[in-house]
């Protein structure tokens, strides 16, 4: 089955994507008024189906494709019965009497499968191109690679790439197989994975540098944080990833590790590769990141470039220019090339409204595009979740983290957050842990392009934070290893369910935040005492930096970091009733937890 979302008379629905038996064009039905369609027509008395009614959702049909997710199974079967029916009834009788519950595709605005995925994971360096012509590489490391995207990066097909103004750029783009996740779990076996896939998509990886130049402008060496913060910020970056045109489900892929896959730009062939050429597959790809996090319905996966990795454009991109990923079995997906009118256009202006993504788009205007108390936050109003590294005085000297006129920034799950006293269920590969105490900032409206000023404004409070950090991944490392396998794992440590416990935000003056104690407290093995003075890019700084590119989403948190004193214990001397703790800042309270 070809599952999308699509926009009709302004409302966002979801549909059954079929090839109309008579004409050949690509219709999408939806659940909901299909069904009610049906019936209409049987109960007519000289209906063929007065007795017999097609009767598929007993309750409501979903709305949504997230619902229809997270409806399961069932859910599944029941969309195939319908596939089935439709296509029986499209072939014998007139499609008036669906009209209004079925559009053409041409008639619709056809959106991202998932416009909103709650995770985009996409893996790097995963196939044979990124080692296969390195002599030092002496063994591969073999555990994914990846990083996040905030959903601002999301484009529907033929949305436009949106590349901000400037006179001259570098880049270019990688078509990837997209895994879209239908059933969720924990500690999910590899022989059990594809069970918890409801189908795969098209996805176009865009990289255009932009914060790449600000590492260039930098003397070398350079670190693994801030090569990583330049090129996935590009990545993170708004409008920079287009997602489409369907959900395609497993039956009818068949082999995802058998299928062809095409780069085009403006109608000419770029690149030809291959899905077998995967290095880490799916199901390895899914166990592992159950192992510390919980999936859910719609979450993305993307497994990486086949073909040439950072395929640069030749020349600079022309507005207009159009590149295209394709995918055997699962179609094409187009998207054209477009720059920002000037350099500074405002988020709140006309054109500067036009020129936000889809998912900020739909909050402006709307009660959501601002939060306006802090007690009205709540850790579910966090989208994302993003952390600083090497941002303290001594980071240069404990890590070698050379001190840059920008702070190191990536983004994790928003799932890793929790809200004081949580009680914390400690995933099973687990084998150390250390316990630190962090000053994060929440954002309390849309925050796009700021000055420090509106930095300030946008600001809705800060928190403490204690962050547990898990060392089973870098444990795994096996060395002589690259600097990213070797530094990944400080980026994984805390993306657990639950691992970041923040306290509730409060106001500060813009200069409240200096010289405040922070404490992390465990019961029974004592205490861990740092400063905020040591932190060297403050909130206001890391909002004006990443809002050049990147929009902020209301309720996002960003965690200004380490700041290097923390508490180190070994699971096995946990006590069997577990143990509490606390995250304390001066003036503004604590953070607890429990381990269970």
């Amino acid at each position: 089955m070809k599952l999308g979302t699509y926009v009709k008379n302004g409302a966002e629905r979801f549909g059954l994507v079929l090839n109309h038996p008579h004409s050949g064009e690509e219709w999408v039905f939806e659940p909901g008024l299909t069904q009610r369609r049906l019936l209409e027509y049987a109960r007519r008395g000289t209906s063929p189906f007065a007795a017999t009614r097609p009767i598929f959702w007993e309750d409501a049909a979903p709305t949504s494709l997230i619902g229809f997710l997270e409806a399961g199974g069932e859910a599944m079967t029941r969309m195939r019965r319908m596939q089935d029916f439709l296509l029986r009834f499209l072939e014998g009788a007139d499609t008036f009497i669906l009209v209004g519950a079925g559009h053409r595709l041409a008639d619709v605005k056809l959106r991202a499968p998932i416009p909103r995925p709650r995770l985009i994971l996409g893996l790097v360096q995963n196939s044979p191109t990124a080692w296969r012509h390195v002599p030092e590489r002496r063994h591969l490391n073999v555990f994914p690679q990846g990083h996040q995207r905030p959903q601002g990066t999301v484009i529907d097909p033929g949305d436009p790439i949106l590349l901000p103004y400037a006179a001259a750029i570098s880049g270019g783009w990688n078509p990837e197989l997209g895994v879209i996740v239908g059933t969720g779990g924990r500690d999910i076996p590899v022989a059990q994975a594809m069970r918890h896939v409801a189908g795969l998509t098209i996805v176009s990886d865009v990289t255009v540098d932009y914060f790449r130049q600000d590492l260039f402008a930098q003397p070398e060496p350079y670190d693994w944080f801030e090569d990583a913060m330049t090129s996935w910020g590009d990545k993170k970056s708004d409008s920079r990833f287009p997602i489409g045109p369907y959900l395609v489900t497993l039956d009818e892929v068949g082999n995802p590790y058998d299928l062809m896959i095409y780069t085009r730009q403006s109608g000419m062939l770029r690149d030809r590769s291959h899905t077998g050429a995967m290095h880490i597959g799916i199901e390895r790809t899914i166990s592992w990141l159950s192992s510390f996090r919980t999936l859910r319905p719609g979450d993305i996966i993307h497994m990486g470039t086949m073909g040439y990795d950072g395929s640069p454009f030749p020349v600079e991109p022309l507005a207009g220019d159009v590149i295209e990923s394709e995918i055997e079995r699962l179609g094409v997906l187009l998207n054209p090339v477009a720059y920002t009118l000037e350099p500074d256009d405002a988020p709140g202006s006309a054109s500067g409204r036009a020129q936000l993504p889809p998912a900020v788009r739909e909050l402006v205007g709307t009660p959501n595009s601002i939060i306006e108390d802090p007690g009205a936050w709540s850790v579910d109003s966090a989208r994302h979740f993003w952390t600083l590294f090497g941002n303290d005085s001594a980071a240069e000297a404990r890590e070698g983290l050379a001190r840059r006129p920008y702070p190191r920034f990536l983004s994790a799950p928003n799932t890793a957050l929790a809200a004081s006293a949580h009680r914390l269920i400690l995933p099973k590969r687990v084998r150390s842990l250390s316990f630190g105490c962090e000053l994060a900032c929440v954002v309390g409206r849309i925050a796009s392009r700021l000055t420090p000023d509106q930095a300030v404004e946008a600001i809705l409070g800060f928190a403490p934070m204690a962050v547990i950090r898990d060392s089973s991944f870098k444990d795994e490392v096996v060395e002589p290893a690259s600097m990213q396998e070797r530094h990944l794992p400080a980026v994984y440590a805390r993306w657990a369910d639950g691992f970041n416990i923040i306290g509730a935000p409060a106001r500060l003056s813009a200069e409240g935040w200096k010289d405040r104690r922070c404490l992390i407290h465990l019961d029974g093995w004592g205490d861990a005492e740092t400063s905020t003075r040591d932190y060297l890019h403050d909130a206001v700084q890391t909002l004006v930096y990443m809002t050049r590119y990147i929009t902020l989403f209301p309720g996002d948190v960003i965690a200004l970091g380490s700041l290097g004193r923390e508490i180190a214990i070994p699971v096995g001397s946990l006590p069997a009733a577990g143990v509490s703790g606390y995250a304390e800042i001066d003036g503004l309270g604590r953070a607890e937890f429990t381990l269970a």
